[in-house]
């Protein structure tokens, strides 16, 4: 009984989140009204969670990893593998952080999102879309003419990062910068995986772990002008444990 009753609030918690997101999304148009990728504009129609579109909305999210990018950049080249609905992959081209990206999203409705969202913001022809990220990937991208000097690699792929990033792999993309978002711990915590990704990274590379951080939502009236609960649900990632990136620069 206590696992149902927890797993009905989980429930209800995720939908008014999305409630909240949606209507606030929905006010302007999917339109980003705030930071580095303000302007840029979104159907909101991936296959995606939709309860993060407020934060995408106001320019907060993944706050720590915008950041980080805005600091690295810019870029000739980025490489978003698991590109989702492209807010990252698109909003680099708008905001001229970016010349060309280079989109991995393994789903249909991923793919066909980020086209249209592309279209939207009159970006499509320095957009290539692939499918999935797997063994290939490099021969793939080397079709491109991808070059990686200059270039930011974006992973997110849900944990199958400790395989897609194999030693050869990241040794044919050094010179370029890679944030990849880490997932062993959501998967139960395998240490091993996350030290053996780091032991693959090539001889003479930065690394750190970027943790993500609370958003800075004050003075944005919308969000002012919630509830406590509500705004603590809008300003939520909604992440089973805390966001964790490897970043790793030249």
């Amino acid at each position: 009984m206590a696992r149902l009753l927890e797993a009905a609030e989980k429930a209800i918690v995720k939908l008014r989140r999305k409630r909240i997101s949606l209507q606030l999304f929905r006010k302007y148009q999917g339109v980003i009204q705030r930071g580095p990728f303000k302007g840029l504009s979104l159907d909101g129609e991936a296959n995606i969670s939709q309860g993060p579109l407020a934060l995408k909305i106001f320019g907060l999210y993944e706050h720590a990893v915008m950041e980080k990018i805005t600091q690295l950049g810019p870029f000739r080249d980025v490489v978003n593998i698991g590109a989702a609905d492209g807010y990252f992959s698109i909003g680099l081209l708008r905001a001229g952080l970016a010349q060309r990206s280079i989109c991995f999203e393994i789903t249909q409705a991923g793919r066909d999102a980020i086209l249209r969202n592309a279209e939207r913001n009159g970006v499509a022809g320095s957009v290539v879309i692939l499918g999935k990220a797997d063994k290939s990937i490099a021969e793939l991208l080397a079709r491109t003419g991808f070059q990686p000097e200059g270039a930011l690699v974006l992973c997110d792929i849900e944990g199958a990062e400790f395989e897609v990033l194999s030693a050869p792999f990241l040794n044919a993309l050094r010179g370029a910068s890679l944030i990849v978002e880490l997932h062993d711990r959501i998967q139960g915590g395998q240490p091993d995986r996350r030290d053996g990704l780091i032991s693959n990274l090539p001889d003479g590379c930065r690394h750190e772990i970027i943790k993500s951080v609370p958003p800075p939502w004050s003075g944005i009236e919308d969000i002012e002008a919630l509830s406590d609960n509500d705004r603590a649900l809008v300003t939520s990632e909604g992440r089973r444990a805390i966001g964790e990136w490897l970043v790793v620069t030249p």
